[in-house]
């Protein structure tokens, strides 16, 4: 590629709809002008949010689903991406989804060497991703040291990862939003899906002393499933039955999300299987620290970049006892973002080193 030229990279996730950290991701990393930037989506999708990016659509596909299935429409959709790849030496596939991981797969199958993948969720089938790790070698990437051992991947550290990021915070971190006495709001921040376990932080709420000035938001709304709606239905009515409904407000989806952050005192992230939770890299970024599972991929975050504290995964009371803590003692008084532990999780940085790693994939 000659001096000075961007490659051209193809992010292909196969989705539908317009959200999720995942975009969220690919355009903060289109922002930072490294390289020139393609989003692969099904011919359905609309964009909603900024930046608006190039798309490429080579048909339908179950974005974040594995199977039989799956597997022979990714063998169609990679011989299509093929024709894109070699129509021009700077150009390179970047799989983020299980969608993009699969024709990725195939990719390398059919030859070229301009392909890699991202992975960006705990899978159930764990024995899937550890082959494909055989199989793409080098060109696969994890978003932690915590998602390597979710799977059993033989590396130490942060080798072969590269994180998720958002912009690099402007303006010194700001102080606490509250005095002492005064309310604390909680924030929850994602999908009305089972995997985000937003029913422990009910379970939590209620073992909360009830006289303590406490409160959650929740901003997000269901993915557009059957599942989702259902599982929305039953959070409703399981604060009703826990008698926590007039402690918790569900926003629903939020396009502006500075207004949440604006709001809240400490982000919730309470998956066991959450694996980066982007929201804790904005509310970082915002000035509000996180209070994260300790065995999700998060934890590689809040331990990496400061972004605050750990509670025992699946333990509502153990949950509960920390947010009670945090609202009345003197520790979310005292948090501060740290600025050169955020750097290594900023656009910039993380920008940088895809830049590198598509440079050496040309090059190959």
């Amino acid at each position: 590629m000659p001096e000075g030229e961007k490659c051209v990279v193809l992010h292909y996730v196969g989705y539908d709809r317009d959200h999720g950290g995942i975009l969220t991701v690919i355009r903060t990393l289109a922002a930072a002008g490294d390289f020139d930037s393609v989003l692969g989506v099904n011919p359905a999708f609309r964009q909603e949010a900024k930046p608006a990016l190039a798309i490429r659509a080579f048909g339908r596909i179950e974005g974040e689903r594995i199977g039989l299935r799956p597997m022979l429409k990714a063998s169609v959709l990679a011989w299509r991406a093929r024709g894109w790849l070699r129509a021009d030496r700077a150009r390179i596939f970047h799989g983020h989804s299980r969608a993009g991981l699969l024709i990725a797969l195939w990719l390398r199958l059919l030859g070229e060497r301009r392909v890699l993948a991202s992975v960006h969720s705990y899978g159930r089938q764990r024995w899937f991703y550890r082959a494909a790790a055989k199989m793409m070698g080098a060109r696969l990437y994890w978003l932690g040291p915590a998602m390597k051992r979710y799977y059993g991947v033989e590396s130490s550290g942060w080798e072969h990862c590269v994180p998720d990021c958002v912009p690099a915070a402007r303006g010194p971190s700001p102080g606490p939003r509250r005095s002492s006495g005064q309310e604390i709001c909680f924030g929850c921040v994602g999908a009305l899906v089972p995997v985000k376990q937003w029913e422990l932080v009910l379970a939590a709420l209620a073992l909360v002393p009830p006289g303590l000035p406490l409160r959650v938001l929740h901003a997000g709304g269901t993915d557009g499933s059957a599942e989702s709606a259902d599982y929305e239905r039953r959070l409703r009515q399981r604060a009703d039955e826990l008698g926590v409904s007039s402690r918790i407000e569900w926003r629903g989806q939020v396009s502006a999300m500075e207004t949440v952050y604006a709001e809240i005192d400490c982000l919730v992230v309470a998956a066991r299987r959450e694996a980066s939770s982007v929201a804790a890299l904005e509310a970082a970024a915002a000035g509000v620290p996180t209070l994260a599972s300790d065995v999700a991929g998060t934890r590689d975050l809040v331990e990496k970049a400061k972004l605050g504290w750990l509670f025992p995964a699946d333990d509502a009371a153990a949950l509960a006892g920390r947010m009670t803590a945090l609202a009345t003692g003197s520790e979310l008084g005292a948090w501060r973002r740290d600025d050169e532990a955020m750097r290594f999780f900023t656009a910039p940085v993380v920008a940088s080193r895809w830049a590198e790693i598509y440079r050496r994939l040309l090059a190959a």
